[in-house]
């Protein structure tokens, strides 16, 4: 059974960010490649939560890459089960800034 993953404003402004410093520093072939690379990461997100780290500070988070250069931090909630996307960040960009 597939979760449900819901974007927080700070996950969906982030992801929007790098396709922004995608489409403003690279060609269509690289954007298009991301934009590929996250919809496959969520495909299997959504069917194993579970396959990324659990952080040691936060409760039922995660985190983990979705390629070498992006980061997403989520959560899942154990009875309504959605996946909550806290953050989406590029690797060169400080944690939360």
């Amino acid at each position: 059974m597939a979760f449900e993953i819901v974007w927080t404003p700070r996950a969906q402004k982030g992801f929007e960010e790098i396709v922004r410093y995608l489409h403003d520093n690279f060609t269509e072939r690289e954007v298009e490649k991301f934009l590929n690379q996250a919809d496959d990461f969520f495909k299997v997100l959504s069917e194993s939560p579970e396959i990324l780290q659990q952080s040691a500070k936060l409760k039922n988070t995660r985190r983990g890459p979705i390629n070498p250069l992006t980061k997403v931090t989520y959560r899942v909630k154990p009875r309504r089960k959605p996946i909550q996307l806290i953050d989406i960040r590029s690797t060169r960009k400080r944690p939360f800034s």
